[in-house]
């Protein structure tokens, strides 16, 4: 890697660098000297405003009087300066909702506001259409790590590769990944593109030392499952941790150690027919189920087969003992027996894990096991040396000690058994593998004895600049790529002269491409944008990555009719998916669900359920991926009749179970709670912090990532408002105190009713008469936990979702507030248009482009603000048509 490095800095040309420092200078010598002049005067303002003001704000936004600490007289009509502009449109906003003057001032007539607002407003027009027409309404910015590992995939012809997770974590704003201003490059970045660059070349041309192959894995031979078998090193957990069974009988002498763990390749009929059962989910601690043997030997795309099959386990088992808890020990009705067992019962839902060997998982695929043994299929993606692990996930997970199982019922312990996983890759559709073509072409190769691909040429510097050309086009979408290439040209040539054979050179060349700036940033012209801009644009809007050759080849998409002819076309890709992730990921932080864990102590029932949090993930996806498919209103964002639900959710929700793990739409019954995001488990435990719930954070959420209203932050000195776990007081007794401060509750009118409305859903979604407390006031709730260890919580005051929004509008119940949100459906698809720009174009919605966003509205206003209407009239729009 250090080689490659000082390849590439080696040969960068000295010219341009001393250029950056001129411009960077010269950019601040200019900053600083137009900020030293003192902004215009309030004086240069139309006269109608001037009076305005004089009349109803500067009374108290004067040097003298500074309420709020804003000095309208040190501001000035500055319109020039970021800052200045900011601040008048947020005076413009507050006048035009009625909020300042504040109620208890003198109030201006109608007429009176509307000559002030017209006077300022078109004046802030002028200047935010100037700055646009000269330096475009976004910033340049370059690829967002997950923006960067699409390129990369389609560059390479690797649609398994996976680099964004070596790549730093990207900076927000407006609430995306996708804002210039936080994109930049720092020098620490560039080392990390370098090197995740490497990595993926190497990683592609790689495939081709690995010719596909299958290997079986017989759970049996498993050496982490065997060491749960018996007495290993004192650790009395396991005799209850594993059960061998052929079919629903189980090897007590296996367990003895008479009899071998398996037959092994001598009776290939009995091997296949072993197994290994367990009514344990996955719990690091204690019970791991791992195929740990199998070694992928590169990053690929695999073909996994599993066997497996559910069974009852007896109940009155036994732990510790001198029998390895067959006979004699602690018994108990709820352990599981392990001389006695029979036929399922029921399906069990089961999550397979890429597992590392730093022991970090990562989420694969679920399914459901049967009580017949079944082969399940399924392709995914995995790194070089990771293992499965299979997650039995509605099972207890066991810890050390534990008293009790959920799940248990003297007629048995239901329990999961495994018996082989059959592992096929790396797959590649054609040889050699399209990811090493994508590279070297249709040079042969060799591979040497470190398992790396070495192309062979016959003529070094012909093949070298015909491929660097091939590479320059593919990675930057310019059409004649000699001269762009030259650079990295030269930079092969002294890789050589440093010795790196042809394959290494090359692959330094194309690391330096991949970090150049024509591959890492967007930087169109000021101004509209040209075919190739817009394919970049729709692209990285709907599909998280670059344009395919038929979009990239349009000639045509400064016509309306034909981007939204691909528009459609990429919605119907799978590759679409990555848009409705990642865009949900950041506007609804559902990337951050797991930050919130449920409290062990007071909601056990959802503590270590991991099921219930990916299902709960999976529902958001499938629910707007339906309003968009659908062209569904925009209220549904807050009213549905449906929902996406599998066992666990429909369990949550109180809706008519069934079994399965697989999210099925399903109709809400009338007068049913659940319906729209807001009542969906995933927000409702992103906007909670895993012990309580707060209407304070749930409201002001809400209110910004739904309604579109803005929350400003709150005064610094001001504490929190937290609820009272000992259940004395009620959050919302808690909040009548803290808003008697008018300036408190001028801000929480906006968005506390809305809270309180949602306050008869939990930490994770479950639905509330009372609040949960640890005092011992009153009958206790008991029970045991997905840990298999007791569990007392006690029933505190009952719950109040009643009240009433800041224009007086009474509610009793979410019903209720659903009814108030969804009544302003313009509102709810005007925040909606105002996300989807800032994701598609990397810029809010500036003051001058209001106008365009009204108009998209009133057109989307005949689909009944359809989502899918409102997602191309975006894209139809002159908001996306410019930089």
């Amino acid at each position: 890697m250090r080689l490659v490095t000082k390849a590439i800095y080696g040969l960068l040309p000295r010219l341009p660098r001393i250029a950056s420092v001129l411009v960077f200078f010269l950019g601040y010598v200019y900053t600083s000297a137009a900020e030293s002049e003192d902004p215009p005067a309030l004086e240069t303002m139309p006269m109608a405003a001037l009076e305005f003001l004089d009349n109803y704000c500067l009374n108290c936004h004067d040097s003298f009087e500074k309420k709020g600490g804003f000095d309208m007289e040190i501001l000035g009509f500055d319109l020039a300066s970021a800052h200045g502009f900011k601040q008048w449109v947020k005076v413009f906003d507050r006048a035009r909702e009625g909020e300042m003057p504040p109620k208890n001032r003198r109030q201006p007539g109608a007429k009176e506001l509307g000559q002030f607002l017209e006077a300022i407003g078109q004046e802030m027009e002028s200047a935010d259409s100037a700055r646009i027409a000269r330096n475009g309404r976004a910033k340049t910015r370059r690829l967002n790590r997950f923006e960067y590992e699409n390129t990369l995939r389609q560059i390479l012809d690797a649609d398994w590769l996976q680099v964004a997770d070596r790549l730093p974590e990207d900076s927000t704003a407006h609430l995306f990944n996708k804002v210039g201003e936080m994109l930049d490059v720092s020098h620490v970045q560039i080392q990390q593109y370098l090197k995740a660059s490497d990595f993926a070349l190497r990683a592609a041309k790689d495939q081709a030392a690995h010719p596909a192959k299958t290997e079986r894995f017989y759970a049996r031979e498993e050496p982490i499952m065997q060491n749960y078998l018996n007495y290993r090193d004192g650790q009395r957990a396991a005799t209850r941790a594993i059960t061998p069974l052929i079919g629903t009988t189980p090897q007590p002498e296996v367990i003895r150690g008479n009899e071998p763990v398996t037959v092994g390749d001598a009776n290939p009929e009995m091997r296949e027919m072993e197994a290994f059962g367990t009514v344990s989910g996955t719990y690091t601690a204690t019970t791991k189920y791992d195929f740990t043997r199998m070694d992928p030997p590169v990053d690929g795309r695999y073909r996994l087969r599993m066997k497996t099959y559910t069974y009852t386990a007896g109940p009155n088992g036994a732990s510790g003992g001198p029998d390895h808890g067959i006979t004699g020990g602690n018994v108990a009705w709820w352990r599981p027996s392990r001389s006695e067992a029979f036929p399922g019962k029921r399906s069990e839902p089961v999550t397979l894990y890429a597992l590392a060997d730093s022991g970090d998982s990562r989420w694969l695929t679920t399914f459901d096991s049967f009580p017949e043994p079944s082969v399940i299929e399924r392709i995914v993606d995995l790194k070089a040396g990771e293992g499965i692990r299979p997650d039995a996930a509605r099972l207890v997970r066991t810890r050390p000690g534990w008293k009790g199982n959920p799940n248990a019922t003297p007629e048995g312990i239901p329990g999961f058994a495994l018996q082989w996983l059959e592992v096929e890759g790396p797959i590649n559709e054609e040889w050699p593998p399209a990811s090493y073509k994508a590279l070297f072409g249709d040079l042969p190769f060799e591979v040497d004895d470190a398992g790396s691909v070495r192309a062979i040429s016959e003529a070094e510097n012909r093949d070298s600049r015909r491929l660097l050309v091939r590479f320059w086009e593919r990675a930057t979408g310019e059409r004649s790529g000699s001269k762009g290439s030259k650079p990295y040209l030269d930079i092969y040539k002294q890789a050589r002269e440093l010795g790196m054979d042809f394959t290494d050179s090359m692959t330094t060349a194309y690391s330096a491409i991949l970090c150049s700036p024509e591959f890492l940033f967007f930087d169109p012209k000021p101004g509209t944008l040209d075919n190739a801009d817009l394919a970049d644009r729709l692209a990285y809007f709907l599909w998280n990555g670059p344009p395919d050759e038929a979009l990239a080849s349009e000639q045509q998409l400064t016509r309306n009719s034909e981007r939204q002819r691909h528009a459609v076309r990429l919605l119907e890709h799978p590759n679409s998916n990555r848009f409705v992730d990642a865009f949900l990921d950041y506007w609804l932080d559902l990337r951050d669900i797991k930050a919130n864990a449920p409290d062990a102590a007071l909601y056990p029932e959802y503590y270590l359920d991991d099921l219930l949090t990916e299902s709960s993930v999976l529902e958001t996806r499938l629910f707007f991926r339906e309003l968009i498919d659908g062209d569904l209103p925009v209220r549904n964002l807050v009213q549905a009749d449906f929902a996406y639900v599998n066992e666990r959710l429909a369990q949550l929700y109180e809706l008519p179970t069934f079994e399965g793990v697989h999210l099925r739409r399903v109709s809400l019954p009338e007068g049913h709670p659940r319906g729209g995001l807001l009542t969906q488990a995933s927000v409702l435990r992103v906007t909670a912090n895993g012990t309580t719930t707060s209407p304070v954070l749930r409201g002001a959420w809400a209110m910004e990532r739904i309604v579109g209203i803005e929350i400003p932050p709150p005064p610094s000195g001001v504490e929190a408002v937290e609820p009272d776990i000992r259940g004395a007081t009620t959050i919302r007794e808690q909040l009548e105190k803290h808003t008697t401060i008018a300036s408190c509750y001028s801000c929480h009118a906006k968005f506390d009713p809305v809270g309180l409305a949602m306050e008869n859903f939990d930490v994770v979604g479950g639905w509330r008469d009372q609040y949960r407390a640890v005092g011992d006031d009153g009958e206790p709730i008991e029970g045991f936990g997905k840990n298999g260890h007791s569990f007392v919580y006690w029933p505190a005051q009952p719950v109040d979702s009643s009240g009433e929004m800041e224009d007086g509008t009474p509610f009793s119940s979410i019903h209720d507030l659903k009814d108030i949100l969804a009544a302003d459906d313009r509102q709810l698809a005007r925040n909606l248009v105002n996300r989807f720009i800032v994701y598609a174009t990397g810029a809010p919605v500036s003051f001058s482009e209001r106008e365009e966003v009204e108009r998209i509205l009133d057109t989307a206003q005949t689909n009944d603000y359809g989502v899918r209407s409102l997602l191309l009239e975006v894209i139809n729009s002159e908001i996306f048509k410019i930089k």
